[in-house]
């Protein structure tokens, strides 16, 4: 059994920008954390009163 490369799978639409190939499913998933992120530093910590 050989191991090589192989290609990746398609993903469905691309966005190019420099080395940067990023599929819509990707975008999303990125920006979803990103407001999470944001979410939970905005939030204060619960119990913290002062």
């Amino acid at each position: 059994m050989a191991i090589g490369l192989h290609p990746p799978i398609q993903a469905g639409p691309a966005w190019q920008y420099s080395f940067l190939n990023l599929s819509i499913p990707d975008i999303l998933v990125v920006a979803t954390m990103l407001i999470i992120f944001i979410v939970a530093i905005a939030l204060p910590f619960p119990g913290d009163k002062s």
